[in-house]
């Protein structure tokens, strides 16, 4: 069964990538920072999912936890890079005038820098392999920007860009690199009045929604597309 590692795979986003994930015979790992979100994600994809605790910015935990799997499931197939966020830091939306350096490194740090160092950790055993795929969670703030929410954007910005690179770097090698823009989508820290923002089509955009898209970009049926950013919003991004 071919192996996906999901980083800050405790979240509500997390949930619906696991499960639909697993649902098409995957075996999944859960990673999250905190180890008891990634085990009730874990339990709820079931098929032999498995949960660990990794703080996706640490790269000597990463390294480890990288050829743990390997040396236990053979390869990693696909890399789901999920963490990131600024609530689930405790960071509330701020102007950029009023935010400090500490601060914004904290949401660089999170949401660019565990998605440079998870690629960076399992490219060497795809490359080796000849195949696999990387699919890194953005965000329509990363597409069109917002106020209060500047870092975070151009967090989420970089990552798009920096993903349409690595796809044409790693393309030779059998390797596709593709990313996801969700748009208002279901966060365990939000409230009913919070998710209630409503897309074209209705609805703000959930969990599930965001793993079938996750699902067709690792299957063979996105085998020609790589560096491609895939707007899963509802119509509320339209980029």
């Amino acid at each position: 069964m071919p192996l996906a590692f999901l980083t800050g795979g405790g979240s509500a986003i997390g949930e619906g990538i696991a499960c639909c994930l697993a649902a098409r015979g995957f075996t999944v790992a859960v990673s999250d920072i905190k180890l008891d979100l990634a085990r009730r994600v874990a339990v709820r994809a079931g098929g032999g999912a498995e949960a660990l605790e990794l703080d996706a910015t640490d790269r000597t935990r990463i390294d480890a936890a990288v050829k743990d799997l390997i040396a236990r499931h053979g390869h990693i197939d696909a890399l789901v890079n999920i963490a990131g966020g600024m609530r689930g830091l405790g960071i509330a939306k701020a102007n950029f005038a009023d935010m400090t350096p500490t601060i914004w490194n904290r949401i660089l740090t999170a949401n660019l820098q565990s998605v440079l160092h998870c690629c960076h950790a399992v490219l060497p055993s795809m490359i080796a392999a000849k195949r696999g795929s990387i699919v890194s969670i953005a965000a329509s703030r990363g597409l069109r920007g917002g106020p209060q929410a500047s870092i975070y954007s151009a967090a989420k910005a970089a990552i798009i860009i920096f993903s349409q690179s690595l796809a044409q770097e790693v393309a030779p090698h059998g390797i596709r690199v593709n990313t996801i823009a969700p748009g208002n989508a279901q966060a365990r820290w939000k409230t009913p009045a919070m998710e209630s923002e409503r897309s074209p089509l209705g609805r703000a955009t959930s969990g599930d929604d965001i793993g079938r898209a996750v699902a067709f970009l690792l299957s063979e049926d996105a085998a020609h597309i790589t560096g491609a950013c895939l707007d899963v919003s509802g119509g509320t991004a339209l980029h």
